[in-house]
């Protein structure tokens, strides 16, 4: 079963998740350099399937931890420093040292002002309303003149889910919990569907937020119920088989949320790459130092001489290094500084 597998405490679960922010930059290359419509498998974008898959996991991780925490106060404290140190670091370089470079190697517009309002208002984790989209004049001319950073507003519903998570354990034993997040699982899967099967409108844009924030449902549901849940190799076949019947029909928005969450939590118990990011993790400093150095490259008009897979490739390089000094030097002391925490407090209430 998966909760057994899980317990032996060996995965790749970094590894999938480094692939799917790697997706990410893949997918975005297209829009940022202006290429057309890119690869839609399934009748979703690439980009969309690795945030999908993204959120899938967190929802299993951060139901782990909410369990296994000892407060509301420790669990709130380390998803914090998980996300914000990170974020704080991201966004003053995007809004001090990228952007005045892109606009003094261009000659285009760039104010401090406006970049202080841009790093102090994104601090948010990309809140509807407050959040600015951008650095004013920076970009012009681009194929997006608008974003420094595109991703960030998935933070904003990530966070919603850790807070979800947060209470609805904190509040009800694990069974109830379970009910609790199923509820609204059903309910907004059904509402999907509904969209899927063409008996309700269209929203626009249709897949954001709700769909990701069902997978993540679908995750913390798999961890509620993991000591049902077969990891089997079939099991993985049978989930493949689901993903794939699904998206070619055209109800992946709606339906694809369990299978595609089993098929990568358990799919992670076969790979042989568990070492992959057990010492940096660097798929949060790749996912949100993507947009900037893939604007930075269009400014510098390397998506007018390379076709998209290329520029891809080339903005992957640029942001192996940020992420992993990210993750060393930013994400990594203040996951420790949070473990040491919570082990002297232990260690003092055993005194």
């Amino acid at each position: 079963m998966l909760g057994y597998k899980f317990a032996e405490g060996r995965n790749s679960l970094n590894a999938v998740r480094l692939v799917l922010a790697a997706m990410v930059i893949v997918s975005h290359s297209w829009w940022l350099g202006g290429y057309g419509d890119e690869p839609q498998p399934g009748g979703i974008k690439l980009g969309s399937w690795a945030v999908i898959g993204f959120f899938g996991i967190s929802g299993f991780l951060i139901t782990r931890s909410r369990v296994h925490s000892r407060s509301a106060a420790s669990y709130s404290l380390a998803r914090f420093l998980r996300i914000f140190p990170g974020l704080a670091v991201c966004m003053a370089i995007v809004a001090f040292i990228i952007a005045p470079l892109t606009a003094g190697l261009t000659g285009r517009r760039y104010a401090v002002t406006d970049a202080l309002f841009y790093f102090v208002t994104n601090l948010s984790a990309g809140t509807p309303g407050i959040a600015a989209a951008g650095i004013p004049g920076s970009l012009d001319g681009l194929p997006d003149p608008r974003l420094w950073n595109g991703p960030l507003w998935t933070l904003f519903w990530e966070i919603a889910c850790y807070v979800l998570v947060g209470v609805v354990i904190g509040i009800f034993r694990v069974e109830l919990a379970r009910i609790a997040l199923l509820c609204p699982f059903i309910v907004g899967s059904a509402m999907a569907f509904g969209v899927d099967a063409g008996w309700m409108p269209r929203p626009t844009p249709y897949d954001w937020p709700l769909i990701p924030v069902l997978t993540f449902l679908a995750g913390s549901l798999l961890y509620l119920y993991r000591d049902s849940v077969p990891a089997s190799p079939a099991s993985l076949g049978v989930c493949a088989v689901m993903v794939l019947a699904i998206a070619g029909l055209g109800f992946a928005p709606s339906l694809i949320h369990l299978p595609l969450c089993a098929l990568l939590l358990a799919g992670s118990l076969y790979l042989p790459l568990a070492s992959v990011g057990s010492r940096y993790d660097v798929s949060y400093g790749v996912y949100i130092y993507g947009w900037p150095v893939q604007q930075f490259l269009a400014s510098m008009g390397v998506h007018t001489v390379v076709p998209p897979w290329v520029f891809a490739g080339a903005s992957l390089l640029v942001v192996a290094p940020l992420a992993w000094l990210s993750c060393r030097y930013v994400e990594g002391p203040a996951q420790r500084w949070v473990r040491s925490r919570t082990t002297h407090r232990r260690l003092v209430k055993l005194a």
